[in-house]
């Protein structure tokens, strides 16, 4: 592998990139603090398969830093769910509904994942914040009818992703 930085100068050049990236995401300064060094850590341990031919340092730190995002979000919101559920007790009916709707919700995020940058951001626009297929178009830069199609797909794609439990 071609390997064109050093430890020393990945964290240099990128980490006040890495921590406003993950100030922007997490509210908790200690979190967010975990946060930057377990991104460097990753990536000094995967240094000597980075190839510089791939992709520039920034833009394979910048997916090592969202997929640290991505996985504190996705353990968190588990873990604090059970940690509640485990300091009050037995199980309710309540309790079941949110685990049976956190599991649902990481099943869709990582369905999500598998989806093309432009097919997820689309889904994301449309029905996360809300906007019409015509805000969609705009702050995409494609048609309406364009945005159609995409989401059209997307939605198939996710259906085919999450099969037919997610459904049940």
């Amino acid at each position: 592998m071609n390997t064109a930085i050093t430890p020393e100068e990945l964290y240099e050049n990128y980490h006040e990139k890495v921590a406003r990236y993950i100030s922007s995401h997490v509210q908790n300064a200690h979190d967010r603090a975990d946060l930057q060094q377990q991104v460097f850590l990753n990536a000094i341990a995967a240094l000597e398969n980075y190839d510089s031919s791939r992709a520039a340092p920034g833009t394979w730190l910048y997916a090592i830093t969202r997929n640290a995002v991505t996985d504190y979000y996705r353990g968190r919101s588990r873990d604090s769910i059970l940690v509640e559920i485990d300091e009050a007790g037995p199980l309710s009916v309540e309790d079941e509904d949110r685990l049976l709707t956190q599991e649902r919700l990481e099943m869709l995020a990582a369905a999500l994942e598998k989806l093309p940058e432009r097919e997820r951001n689309i889904v994301i626009l449309r029905f996360y914040h809300g906007l019409s297929a015509r805000e969609t178009a705009n702050r995409v830069g494609v048609s309406y009818a364009n945005v159609r199609v995409l989401q059209h797909g997307a939605l198939r794609k996710l259906r085919r992703y999450l099969g037919d439990e997610a459904y049940s």
